[in-house]
């Protein structure tokens, strides 16, 4: 009777082992071990236990053999586990998103030249006009790595193909007076658009003077 109960305290033992480690651990080899030593141990006990008792049949040994051998199989397999059957590891933590890098800043525009400050059809800076381009000359001067982009437009009147050869010309007037001015060609690019890209309407003389402008942007 008492090696029944030592079983039966060992697979208590066993079975509170296990249960706090059975989401910790990976089932293994030292659970097939212990399964095995402690089936033998178990229906050793299992077979001397009821043994003892010298009334009992061969088929009584023969089931504490192998009730015995069962329980110690169930103990050992569970203490192999919980003593030495490895850990399960954790899985990586999700990898930290990113931020996106900001967007390259806005280009900036040093000065806009518009309405008067080409006549019509003209390439010419009228005064009001030349006193931006000086503006932007001074920028220029005060920022040694600045590079502009020199944008021409104009307004609808004229066709397309007109309208961007003196859309190219307004730009390079106004580069080729900031070049007077002591600013070097190569910091300046010019292009023109032509009628493209309105900023106002068409339909009035003052929407066309707006649309007849030359854009100075910092790259």
């Amino acid at each position: 009777m008492r090696d029944w109960k030592t079983l039966g305290l060992g697979l208590a033992i066993a079975l509170a082992l296990s249960g706090c480690t059975v989401t910790e651990r990976r089932w293994g080899t030292c659970a097939i071990a212990g399964a095995l030593i402690g089936g033998t141990v178990g229906g050793v006990t299992g077979g001397v236990a009821v043994n003892n008792n010298g009334n009992a049949s061969n088929g009584e040994r023969a089931a504490g053999i192998v009730g015995g051998g069962a329980a110690g199989g169930v103990i050992g397999g569970l203490l192999g586990h919980a003593i030495c059957d490895p850990m399960i590891e954790a899985p990586p933590p999700p990898p930290v998103a990113q931020a996106p890098p900001p967007p390259p800043p806005a280009p900036k525009k040093i000065e806009t030249l518009t309405g008067p400050s080409f006549d019509f059809d003209k390439v010419h800076l009228r005064p009001e006009g030349v006193a931006k381009v000086e503006h932007a000359v001074r920028v220029m001067g005060e920022n040694p790595s600045m590079h502009v982009v020199v944008d021409g437009y104009t307004d609808s009147i004229g066709s397309d193909a007109y309208n961007l050869k003196l859309s190219e010309r307004r730009a390079e007037a106004v580069r080729d007076l900031m070049v007077q001015k002591g600013i070097s060609a190569s910091r300046i690019t010019t292009h023109g658009y032509g009628k493209s890209r309105p900023v106002a309407s068409n339909n009035t003389a003052e929407g066309r003077a707006e649309n007849r402008r030359v854009e100075i942007v910092a790259e």
